[in-house]
């Protein structure tokens, strides 16, 4: 068995007065001399922030994978308007296509916003709008082939 080893993160070597990346010979040439005009870093580690969620569009909800938390917000906020609209969260608005206005066009992670009030009618008689089927753990507006 294969053990899992981390790993390091790789190390720049940066010019303290231009800022500019040095190669490591030269970090090395200089410390040798006594030098501290360069510096030994380690880069940062990013974290992986993507997340798998489901974003409704014309043929339902399609998984995606997205990065920036705005692109999940608009999903979510897009979500809460087709709840708005077709009913199934209390709300005056309930039928108004201004609800969906802000939506129409928009794309997260490739996929564009269904904002047609017919397939979203459709959708809902079929039950396929469901408010808990962002993330994708909660499957709730597939179904599973």
């Amino acid at each position: 068995m294969a053990s899992a080893r981390k790993s390091r993160t790789p190390i720049v070597y940066r010019d303290k007065k231009s800022g500019r990346f040095v190669s490591e010979s030269t970090w090395k040439r200089s410390r040798a001399r006594g030098g501290t005009r360069y510096v030994r870093q380690r880069l940062k580690v990013r974290h992986d922030n993507s997340r798998e969620i489901n974003v409704l569009g014309f043929d339902g909800y399609v998984p995606v994978v997205v990065r920036s938390s705005k692109q999940t917000q608009l999903a979510s906020q897009h979500l809460i308007a087709v709840g708005q609209f077709v009913g199934q969260i209390q709300s005056r608005r309930a039928g108004d296509i201004k609800l969906l206005k802000p939506f129409i066009g928009k794309r997260v992670g490739g996929v564009e916003l269904l904002t047609d009030p017919d397939r979203l009618r459709e959708f809902a008689d079929a039950g396929l709008v469901k408010l808990d089927a962002l993330y994708r753990e909660n499957r709730g507006g597939r179904q599973e082939k």
